[in-house]
């Protein structure tokens, strides 16, 4: 993923006020990151990160109530953190988590920047990796209430979603999984699986035929057992006309 493709989300985790305003005025400066949430108490950053989708956190390690490795222990899903902090003795500590980079307050727009590019950088590369990986699958990875579970992409019929949640149906059972259905749309190959509304996957295998009715609403109905119909947004159409083409 670079920036050009999809900016980075960012959370801010930190309870001191000048180095949160500091924090704020240089992301606002990198139109590559997006400011979606900020937070100064570790408990309530903690919420935070589990109801929302973040790429990046500047993260501090000395907060109320909870310390930042602390939320990083409570947390499914590891987002990529660049720790902010007074405490140099705890980098080691925080690099074991993964961390991106480590800036030691106080900090410049220059010592920041630098760490916002290499963010960019490792993005760019995972992104990579990630669509190579994508183009090599066999399946889907899901876990579901701590079991893993490898799914064909044969398999897949459609997926919805539900609350926070994502709900995989299969020809042989559904799997409800905590990523939301953008992050599975990333994850599937785009040849053979489409969104075809806000709440609705499908993977056009298993797509039957696409009906319209006089007042321009399209409905597709699938080759199941249920003999599943599902409504169709206007704005995906074309996209599930082109590659029905193919």
């Amino acid at each position: 993923m670079s920036a050009s493709v999809k900016d980075l989300r960012v959370v801010i985790v930190e309870d001191e006020a000048p180095t949160r305003d500091l924090l704020i005025k240089y992301i606002l400066k990198r139109p590559e990151l997006k400011l979606v949430g900020y937070s100064g108490d570790g408990m309530d950053a903690l919420e935070l990160l589990k109801q929302t989708e973040v790429d990046l956190v500047f993260l501090d390690i000395n907060l109320p109530r909870m310390s930042g490795l602390e939320i990083l222990n409570n947390l499914e899903r590891l987002p990529y953190v660049i720790f902010s902090t007074a405490l140099p003795d705890k980098a080691v500590e925080a690099y074991e988590f993964g961390a991106i980079d480590y800036l030691l307050k106080p900090f410049s727009q220059d010592r920041f920047d630098k760490s916002v590019n290499r963010a960019l950088q490792f993005f760019s590369q995972k992104e990579g990796e990630k669509d190579a990986a994508k183009k090599n699958a066999i399946g889907l990875f899901i876990m579901e209430k701590g079991n893993h579970f490898l799914v064909p992409y044969s398999e897949i019929i459609y997926i919805t979603s539900h609350d926070n949640n994502s709900i995989v149906h299969t020809t042989s059972r559904d799997y409800e999984t905590y990523s939301s259905l953008k992050t599975m749309e990333e994850r599937l190959p785009d040849t053979e699986f489409v969104r075809i509304y806000k709440k609705f996957i499908i993977n056009l295998k298993f797509l039957f035929r696409i009906e319209s009715d006089q007042a321009g609403n399209y409905t597709v109905y699938l080759k199941d057992e249920d003999e599943t119909s599902l409504p169709v947004g206007r704005k995906y159409i074309a996209r599930i006309k082109e590659l029905m083409s193919h």
